[in-house]
């Protein structure tokens, strides 16, 4: 279905349930009604589940690194997967009945297993003060980096993570021009 093939949101109709889940989490709780990204990959490659099947894939925003009471663990992780579960399931009725697998990564694990800082996927905070030509720094917005022929392509660069591929895209587009200039000078 071709609303399918797209990143779905939920629990982030109005500003009031996004702002709330920040709340939460910077009170080191997860929230009850969490901010959920969803998308279904097998929705465009189904190879990726058996037929009549799908994998789907949730991101959940303003999950705390560090929880107020206790740590994560398996069950603490399997709670927070009831939470979000039962969010789905308020819009999908029956989404809990399909699941056959479920991987769990909270904020420490995603440092651990990806190495990324705060288990942060946007490789840094996507505040004001690190958006657009400001993203890493201003003098690195370009992509390049002081290390002639290295450029920067990943979730900490212009214009950040969760934007399709668009940091390696525009990596790959200087490395090309600098390429191309570089052959000229020959």
């Amino acid at each position: 279905m071709p609303h399918h093939r797209c990143s779905i949101h939920l629990n982030s109709e109005h500003c009031g349930q996004i702002h709330q889940a920040y709340l939460e989490a910077e009170q080191g709780m997860w929230s009850k009604r969490p901010m959920i990204e969803m998308t279904i990959p097998s929705s465009l490659d189904p190879t990726l589940a058996p037929p009549g099947c799908h994998v789907v894939l949730l991101f959940t925003q303003y999950t705390p690194y560090q929880l107020a009471n206790g740590t994560w663990n398996d069950e603490t992780k399997e709670q927070y997967a009831k939470t979000v579960f039962d969010s789905i399931e308020e819009y999908a009725p029956g989404f809990k009945d399909s699941i056959v697998g479920v991987d769990v990564l909270p904020p420490p694990d995603l440092e651990r297993i990806f190495g990324l800082t705060g288990g942060n996927i946007f490789h840094g905070a996507m505040s004001l003060d690190q958006l657009y030509f400001l993203r890493p720094t201003p003098a690195y917005s370009d992509t390049r980096s002081p290390i002639q022929g290295l450029y920067l392509c990943g979730s900490g660069a212009h214009p950040g993570g969760g934007v399709m591929g668009s940091p390696g895209r525009m990596a790959a587009l200087e490395a090309l021009k600098d390429f191309k200039n570089m052959s000229k000078g020959r």
